[in-house]
């Protein structure tokens, strides 16, 4: 037998569990104390993998089943706190229609702070209208007639279709002018309609103090972009009142040139469209290469959200962002040949264009304006920044143009 303590044939053959209860129990009859029991790792269980999407929140309860889940645009928002509104809540503001557009605004206001439900009154010739904005929003007024919608208004907002404007304008200027429906002395006239210029507004009514603007249908969700243009009439006060008002439903520029109304309109009035095309076009091409639908909205909206997110937190500019994602020879610049090809540049443009004459021809302006137009040289571009005042504006100006370029900027209200 071998000496103890050396390794013999069967001590090799030992596993390393049996060697360690075999030293234990040796140190234990050596030691008069009991041998203790060896303790055993708990055993380990696989953890199944997280499913798709598994966390973030749903949009349909529908979706709860389905391996493709959808994202919210809140889940990427970081909270904001509270803000409290340092502006004065403005007495009465009226709206002259109760359509999407008045109910985004005043969903804004209540949401914010800006105004309490008592000083909001509408007035729709559609009675249904007018129920649904009381239903949604208890405590804002209806008023039956326009004398009772004007009466001691501070701020009354156009808010319906211009094709309705002509009879609506005529109402309005016999209730304004009457003892029965007198607005306060500062009131202003704001109007959202599409085309109409400010003065075939005070032609209409005569009322001085008047707001032309232009706002997009992401205001419904209070994330739109608000371009507006007030008359020499409008005082500080105003200012701010109607600054506070549109700041309650997304991003709002006050310009000093109501020619930027007409350009806006085509750029982010009819803005949702050319890019809800884009994603409906992308969406279809997902499904045409063998994406589930659900599938291929999905990534097209998530998408758009963080190609949006991105160059609005970034310092870079958006030609800057597009050349970052071309490889040379690879999948999108392929892609790019095409588009550029095809002509996406100039079908874009021209489709601007084209939205940007027919907002001049709604207004009665001369609309013979653009590439190959008789008047493109009373055109050019404009700088929002007001730095450098005494530089020329990019683009330059011509000598058709009579326009100070001093005053010929925008700038944001604060």
């Amino acid at each position: 037998n071998p000496c103890p303590g050396s390794r013999g044939e069967g001590d090799k053959m030992m596993s390393r569990r049996a060697q360690a209860a075999l030293r234990a129990h040796s140190m234990s009859a050596l030691s008069g104390k009991p041998f203790p029991p060896l303790k055993r790792a708990p055993k380990r269980m696989p953890q199944a993998a997280p499913r798709l999407g598994e966390g973030m929140p749903l949009r349909h309860a529908a979706l709860s089943k389905s391996p493709i889940r959808a994202y919210s645009a809140e889940s990427f928002k970081k909270p904001q706190p509270p803000t409290k509104c340092t502006i004065p809540k403005v007495g009465k503001i009226a709206f002259v229609g109760a359509g999407k557009m008045a109910e985004a605004m005043i969903s804004g206001m209540l949401s914010k702070g800006i105004q309490t439900p008592e000083t909001l009154v509408v007035h729709d010739v559609w009675e249904k209208s007018c129920i649904r904005v009381q239903e949604r929003f208890p405590g804002v007024k209806r008023a039956k007639t326009l004398a009772q919608l004007t009466k001691d208004a501070d701020i009354v907002v156009l808010a319906v279709k211009p094709q309705e404007s002509h009879k609506m304008l005529a109402d309005l200027f016999e209730s304004v002018h009457s003892e029965e429906g007198k607005m306060s002395d500062k009131a202003v006239l704001v109007s959202i309609m599409t085309g109409k210029p400010v003065h075939w507004l005070f032609e209409h009514t005569q009322i001085p103090r008047i707001v032309r603007a232009m706002p997009n249908t992401p205001v419904s969700i209070q994330e739109g972009c608000v371009v507006w243009f007030p008359t020499d009439e409008v005082e500080e006060p105003q200012l701010k009142a109607v600054a506070s008002m549109f700041s309650a439903i997304g991003d709002h520029v006050m310009v000093q040139d109501e020619r930027y109304l007409d350009m806006s309109t085509a750029i982010s009035g009819s803005g949702p469209y050319y890019l809800y095309l884009t994603m409906e076009t992308m969406v279809d091409a997902g499904v045409h290469m063998g994406l589930p639908r659900e599938m291929s909205e999905r990534l097209v909206k998530q998408t758009l959200l963080g190609s949006c997110m991105y160059a609005l937190n970034s310092n870079q500019s958006i030609s800057v962002l597009r050349n970052d994602i071309i490889s040379p020879g690879g999948t999108t610049a392929s892609a790019q040949y095409t588009l550029e090809r095809g002509g996406f540049r100039a079908t874009v443009y021209d489709a601007i264009w084209a939205a940007y004459r027919r907002s001049l021809e709604l207004g009665g302006e001369n609309s013979n304006v653009g590439p190959g137009r008789s008047q493109t040289a009373v055109l050019r571009t404009f700088q929002f920044s007001e730095d450098n005042e005494g530089d020329e504006p990019a683009g330059g100006a011509t000598a058709h143009d009579t326009i100070d370029p001093k005053d010929d900027r925008t700038r944001p209200f604060t």
